[in-house]
């Protein structure tokens, strides 16, 4: 007992110096390890679902032979289940494992997912493939967001420039696509999921040797652990209900009682309530003391804008790519390029954006925007993209066709207003999340954008053909006067949630 004391005094010694390192871009060398993770990460994933759906509908031997509708339900389907499979992974990692092993436990089943991918099992492969990869989010959640929080103090600069660095590093990621493709059509679907375990497994071979040195005791314990009575048996309970809900569904699939277009729909109706009612949970919980509750509500405006910004990338991906397709002078240097092509543009701008935003917030360091204004900022940009697709349909009426370089422009507004809102967002969240649900918290900021597609299911009943200037308009306007609100107030409600060089008192 007598020795236990400075050695946690020592630990902590360790940590401080570990949390001040500037050896990665001026960042702490976790965070290196950690963006490499991304990395890997973002290309597994990305790579993996390019060719997916191509695997999943292709005939035998080359693929499984599902019909092209029931392989796009099953990827829908795949998508809403890690979104909820997160949240319980976030309670995991807050209450029974701690971020560092979370992560670690999330990865190796990622690893096993993409490793049953790349071998010729047939239905049963790819079952046992989509299980791991949806259990493993079951005991991570967002805890490599949260673990990167958790090497900066409140009020320390560096950490909107982290979470932009990982950012970019994620959509790097879009490359993966592109490289996958060219595997699966020269060496199969088989060799380009094995690209993805080989990845994932390269990081985990520099986690587990950067375990100890780079991150100390930094994420260790849970945030709010349960009695270690009671953690043996959540974990036997998880173990039981995963079980049955996993017999339970193939018995409902099998008989014909729920089929996959009923199931995904109420996955996706229970990723729009879930957020919510958890951060309804979280606020009313008496772990949340009286502080953390009003840290709380000044992020809810935040989120709310998050939320909205939902309205105008979706359109990117329905009405706009009919936009594409139809209107835009897809003819560049004497070739016609596809209207898909231009859903590449936002990775590669995220990219230039993200980094330029990451030099100025590292250059500006005390004199950068606080992060609530940021997120203001970010929405009045997101909201004037809806509006330069208004003048458009205005400027070019009729059959007119439409300049690429305008899609490149909407697409360059769209992105400088996402790197002000993605990683800043993240940031805020980590600061202003109670310490017993930090995790759980990183899950529910990324949840925002499924309750935006509420918003957005709404918003769809308004459109009609030939009503697009009034419906853009509406959109980004709203869009805008909530970000403007977010800008006004930027500043109080940072100083509420603890941003900034000093405290709400301390201001005062």
């Amino acid at each position: 007992m007598g020795d236990s004391l400075p050695t946690a005094i020592k630990m902590e010694e360790r940590n401080e110096v570990l949390r001040h390192g500037r050896s990665f871009l001026g960042q702490p060398r976790g965070i290196g390890v950690l963006s490499f993770m991304q990395l890997c990460n973002s290309f597994a994933n990305y790579g993996m679902s390019a060719v997916l759906i191509y695997y999943l509908y292709t005939g035998a031997p080359s693929g499984l032979g599902f019909s092209k509708a029931d392989a796009a339900q099953l990827i829908s389907l795949y998508t809403g289940m890690i979104a909820l499979t997160g949240i319980v992974g976030s309670y995991v990692c807050d209450r029974v494992l701690g971020c560092k092993k979370s992560l670690y436990v999330s990865r190796v089943f990622s690893l096993i997912g993409f490793t049953c991918l790349s071998l010729p099992l047939g239905v049963a492969g790819y079952a046992a493939a989509m299980a791991c990869l949806a259990v493993g989010p079951m005991f991570g959640g967002r805890c490599q967001d949260a673990l990167l929080g958790k090497f900066y103090d409140e009020n320390d600069n560096r950490r909107d420039s982290a979470y932009t660095i990982t950012y970019v590093i994620s959509n790097i990621g879009a490359a993966a696509p592109i490289l996958s493709g060219i595997i699966a059509a020269s060496l199969g679907y088989h060799s380009a999921f094995m690209a993805c375990a080989v990845l994932t497994l390269a990081s985990l071979i520099l986690y587990s040797l950067t375990y100890k040195p780079f991150f100390g005791t930094i994420g260790t314990l849970p945030d709010d652990p349960l009695p270690a009575d009671k953690k043996r048996s959540f974990i036997f309970k998880l173990a039981i209900v995963l079980v049955v809900s996993i017999a339970a569904l193939a018995i409902l699939f099998v008989s014909g009682t729920l089929t996959i277009p009923s199931f995904a729909n109420f996955v996706s109706t229970a990723s729009i309530i879930i957020p919510i009612a958890y951060l309804t949970y979280i606020y009313r919980s008496r772990k949340t003391t009286k502080t953390e509750k009003r840290k709380l509500l000044a992020l809810t405006p935040a989120f709310f804008c998050n939320a909205i910004t939902l309205l105008i990338w979706t359109q990117t991906i329905s009405i706009l790519a009919i936009f594409y397709e139809e209107k835009v002078d897809r003819v560049i240097f004497g070739m016609e390029i596809s209207a898909a092509s231009f859903q590449s543009l936002p990775a590669i701008l995220a990219i230039f954006i993200g980094s330029l935003l990451t030099i100025l917030w590292t250059k500006l360091g005390k004199k950068q925007p606080i992060g609530t204004t940021k997120m203001g900022i970010g929405t009045v940009l997101w909201g004037l993209g809806a509006v330069i697709i208004a003048m458009l349909y205005i400027l070019f009426p009729g059959n007119t066709k439409v300049n690429a370089l305008w899609i490149v422009l909407f697409y360059f507004v769209l992105m400088l207003g996402e790197g002000f809102t993605c990683p800043v967002g993240y940031s805020i969240t980590s600061v202003a999340s109670p310490k017993a649900f930090i995790t759980q918290m990183m899950t529910i900021w990324g949840m925002s954008m499924s309750t935006g597609a509420a918003f957005n299911t709404l918003a769809v009943n308004f459109y009609h053909k030939g009503s697009e200037v009034p419906f853009f308009l509406t959109i980004g306007g709203i869009v805008i006067a909530c970000g403007v609100l977010l800008t006004i107030f930027g500043n109080k409600l940072g100083r509420i949630m603890g941003l900034g060089q000093e405290s709400e008192t301390e201001a005062r």
